[in-house]
């Protein structure tokens, strides 16, 4: 009876410990959005690339499945605003200024490109503002990025723990 009993022990403690119902939702809790801003960027000029661009390093480097969104700081109607870049501005006499950026885990490269001598106008290269907002890549199909704003709610709807980084 000793023995039934034990086996009928194990086997129940067995069937219990195996069986739980957490496996409906998958939820991501150890992915962290960061925020991070970048004031009074210069962007230097690379003879090799020929295109005016400054680096910013990860660290720590982000995972594999990771995305970067990238906004820059516009005065629009007199009131500051994030704009999703890539980006081309169209200016006065067919000019364009283009803002774009690629990025690793490891870093984010931003530049700016024209159709014209940037060195001529350094209100686009000189002591800009952009801000780095690293997501889950699921996330950007869920989202409207170019509104920087939704994106934070959104972001903040999920409980994710967001660190906002501020550089000079």
């Amino acid at each position: 009876m000793k023995k039934i009993f034990l086996l009928l022990s194990m086997v129940g403690a067995l069937t219990l410990t195996s069986c739980n119902n957490d496996d409906d939702v998958y939820v991501d809790n150890d992915t962290i959005g960061e925020n991070i801003q970048l004031n009074g960027v210069n962007l230097g000029f690379n003879t090799s690339t020929g295109r005016y661009e400054s680096l910013y390093v990860l660290d720590p480097p982000i995972f594999d499945s990771d995305v970067v969104l990238v906004y820059r700081n516009v005065i629009d109607d007199g009131f500051s605003a994030w704009q999703l870049i890539p980006r081309t501005l169209y200016l006065d006499g067919g000019d364009e200024v283009d803002y774009d950026f690629n990025f690793t885990t490891t870093d984010v490269l931003i530049y700016a490109d024209a159709n014209f001598d940037l060195a001529l106008a350094p209100q686009f290269i000189s002591n800009q503002s952009f801000r780095i907002v690293i997501v889950p890549a699921y996330f950007v199909n869920s989202v409207d990025t170019n509104n920087y704003d939704a994106v934070m709610s959104a972001l903040e709807a999920e409980g994710r723990e967001l660190q906002f980084i501020d550089v000079k």
